[in-house]
């Protein structure tokens, strides 16, 4: 920049800075979208294929991925999963509602909602109600497998998982009897 006036100096910087920030700017983007969730292990994996979320975990206990926390919808709503089992050593998958009653800070979990559990070789899409218990005010969604035998580890791409926006619900009755 030696040979260039002032001018020069001063737009070439200012673009290079602006550079820099757009660049800083898609990576806060970018960083956002991949952190809505995260592996409960560092032994597991965990990968996107579009919509698609792909869960790979090891042995013992129930391992996946989780969210960030939600906060409890003002309405009655509900949310789609998708979940297809790929791996064989995989015994059961599965969508975990943690309740918490604080949506800030490290808040603990006081109360657990789980879908029904899928299999190996199977496809199932479930209905999940985000029915809170009461003193709820946020969620966290968990997507955990266990395997078959406490030594295995499944495939990167074991469990795959589609997750719908929350959608809202019709409000229940109650149910009544008609008299004769």
């Amino acid at each position: 920049m030696l040979g260039y006036g002032p001018r020069v100096r001063k737009l070439l910087l200012t673009m290079a800075a602006s550079l820099a920030i757009v660049q800083v700017v898609a990576l806060v983007v970018a960083a956002d979208e991949e952190g809505r969730f995260r592996r409960t292990t560092p032994r597991g994996s965990f990968g996107r294929d579009g919509p698609e979320l792909l869960v790979g975990v090891p042995g013992g206990r129930a391992w996946g991925i989780e969210s960030d926390l939600f906060p409890v919808p003002p309405d009655r709503s509900a949310l789609r999963a998708t979940i297809e089992v790929r791996d064989p050593t995989v015994r059961e998958a599965f969508v975990r509602v943690a309740w918490y009653d604080r949506a800030s800070g490290r808040p603990r979990q006081f109360a657990l909602t789980d879908a029904n559990p899928v299999r190996a070789g199977e496809t199932v899409v479930l209905e999940i109600a985000l029915d809170p218990p009461p003193g709820a005010v946020a969620y966290r969604l968990r997507v955990l497998a266990r395997l078959r035998a406490p030594d295995d580890l499944s495939a990167a791409g074991a469990v795959s998982v589609r997750l719908s926006a929350p959608f809202g619900r019709p409000p229940t009755y109650p149910v009544t009897q008609l008299l004769p």
